[in-house]
């Protein structure tokens, strides 16, 4: 059932954010900023997150993430191209890693809902609308959009670059295909990877997983939030966004090797490399990406293309899933991660072939 609802999830996502971002960009060159289709998908996003908390069977909660979906990326896409719009390539890795710090912060809030709402229930998808909320609403209301950047070549963009740029567009997106893939394992079903064995890490009991589970990602958080930072800053001061990128791919590889040694400590320590390696990676990539599309005239349909990397794989991975595993769960865990840390380190060795962006 959780890999069906993801799977219709994902598909209405894929099309939904082309949609919403070409909504944006008509926006933008209508009025000049995308501060309506954000604003109209924060409301509906609130909406369909209070629907959700009252759903009790599987068909409301199937339709309710339909809709969430639809609500979520009309909010979402244009929030994506802000950041080429109107920020230089002197500042993209530091935006980009702030703007993806919502990744960990919002793995902070499920630890956090999952120690202060044990029971299920509509209270935890009312504090997250409640939290939700308050962070946009401040974009929407008070934040001047400021001018666009100037469309043109970017400075960054090497003009005698090796190949066009569409070709590095696509070993990006290609590369974040794969990051997302693990990603997409290891968000889908790592919960049940230790709720399965609680032993994993060091609980005795089944009814003491989900406290433990979100000690672990809240543990996990402050790390993450402190590498994401450093990468985004290093990478602007050096002008150089690969180099990182291939290194946090790698981190991520050994955090999914160290979660198939199976002890309890291997399971903390991958699931935090796993995490900041992501995180790090991700920020550098929408830099990367930003900088890419700096020349673009319409950057919210082409992320909307380019998010394909991030809803393929919750497409995929569900589906192989339900077609391999034939309802046992032990018989996922080692090809899942296997796979996984090979996907990353693919991923690692596109990056190292992008030519227009250093």
């Amino acid at each position: 059932m959780l890999s069906a609802v993801t799977l219709a999830g994902a598909l209405t996502a894929s099309l939904a954010n082309i949609l919403a971002g070409r909504i944006g960009d008509r926006c933008r060159h209508r009025y000049g900023d995308r501060r309506r289709p954000i604003a109209l998908g924060l409301m509906l996003t609130l909406a369909m997150l209070a629907m959700l908390g009252l759903a009790r069977d599987p068909l409301p909660v199937a339709a309710g993430l339909i809709a969430f979906q639809l609500a979520f990326n009309l909010m979402f896409a244009p929030l994506g191209a802000v950041l080429v719009d109107h920020f230089g390539d002197h500042a993209k890795g530091r935006v980009a890693a702030m703007v993806n710090l919502a990744m960990p912060l919002a793995a902070l809030g499920t630890g956090a809902a999952a120690l202060l709402f044990p029971v299920d229930g509509p209270a935890p998808f009312m504090a997250v609308a409640v939290v939700v909320g308050l962070c946009v609403t401040p974009l929407v209301v008070i934040w001047p959009f400021g001018p666009t950047v100037e469309a043109g070549a970017p400075p960054a963009l090497r003009a005698a670059a090796l190949a066009p740029v569409w070709v590095d567009c696509a070993r990006a997106g290609l590369a974040r295909l794969l990051m997302q893939g693990g990603t997409a394992f290891m968000m889908s079903y790592f919960y049940l990877f230790v709720a399965s064995r609680p032993a994993r890490i060091g609980v005795a009991a089944a009814r003491g997983v989900d406290p433990a589970y979100g000690a672990l990602v809240m543990a996990t958080t402050g790390l993450v939030l402190v590498a994401t930072l450093m990468a985004g800053r290093w990478s602007d001061r050096r002008s150089r966004r690969r180099a990182p990128m291939i290194a946090a791919a790698f981190v991520t590889a050994t955090g999914f090797g160290l979660l198939l040694h199976g002890g309890a400590w291997a399971v903390m320590a991958g699931y935090a490399l796993f995490q900041i390696g992501l995180i790090a990676y991700l920020a550098l990539d929408t830099a990367l990406v930003a900088q890419l599309l700096r020349a673009s005239a319409r950057p919210g349909e082409m992320l909307g293309y380019m998010n394909l990397a991030n809803t393929v794989p919750s497409i995929a991975v569900p589906a192989l899933v339900l077609a391999l595993a034939h309802g046992s769960l032990d018989a996922i865990w080692v090809p899942g991660f296997a796979a996984a840390a090979t996907c990353c380190v693919m991923a690692a060795a596109l990056v190292a072939r992008v030519r227009a962006v250093a």
